[in-house]
């Protein structure tokens, strides 16, 4: 479920459906009681990004706040953190370059590259079909494949340029390789 942007300007926040309320409600209480008691962000915040299309709504984090009795402000800093999290809706799916030194030394520098041609667009940008948008990340965890690039939950590792025609069209199909 998205929040409908056809009846309002896209700068304007979008109010929240009861639906919503409700999903919110609940995610936040099974999370509670998943956990014993405390919440886990990094859990809810995931949930909402697939739910959500890959982006954190304004008006979904603040009700999120309220139903954590926390801050908007707090759970925002939060957010803004964590490079893996946005508020600024991405594509479909989302490709991490990694661009630490190891990748670095590895060819990370040649698959963005190919990557920006292959896309038609640079770091922070989804293509204009929204299906994909391009980061940049630190360190993936995953030095030993390098260079290594992840699309959504998906990790490639020991990458060359001509790897990336056949997992962009598995990822347009839907398919993780």
């Amino acid at each position: 479920m998205e929040l409908d942007n056809v009846t309002r300007p896209a700068d304007q926040p979008q109010p929240l459906s009861d639906e919503d309320r409700c999903f919110l409600r609940e995610l936040v209480e099974t999370n509670r009681v998943d956990h014993h008691g405390r919440l886990s962000y990094m859990d809810i915040m995931f949930d909402l990004e697939h739910h959500y299309g890959n982006s954190l709504p304004g008006p979904v984090l603040g009700e999120v706040a309220r139903l954590a009795e926390t801050s908007p402000a707090q759970l925002n800093g939060f957010v803004t953190f964590y490079t893996m999290l946005s508020t600024t809706p991405r594509g479909k799916h989302v490709i991490r370059v990694c661009t630490s030194g190891p990748c670095h030394v590895s060819g990370s520098p040649a698959i963005l590259s190919s990557l920006r041609r292959l896309l038609g667009v640079d770091i922070g940008e989804t293509t204009p079909d929204g299906e994909f948008t391009l980061e940049g990340s630190s360190c993936l965890g995953i030095c030993g494949v390098s260079p290594v690039l992840m699309i959504d939950d998906d990790a490639y590792g020991n990458l060359t340029a001509d790897d990336l025609p056949r997992i962009l069209d598995a990822k347009r199909s839907g398919g993780a390789q």
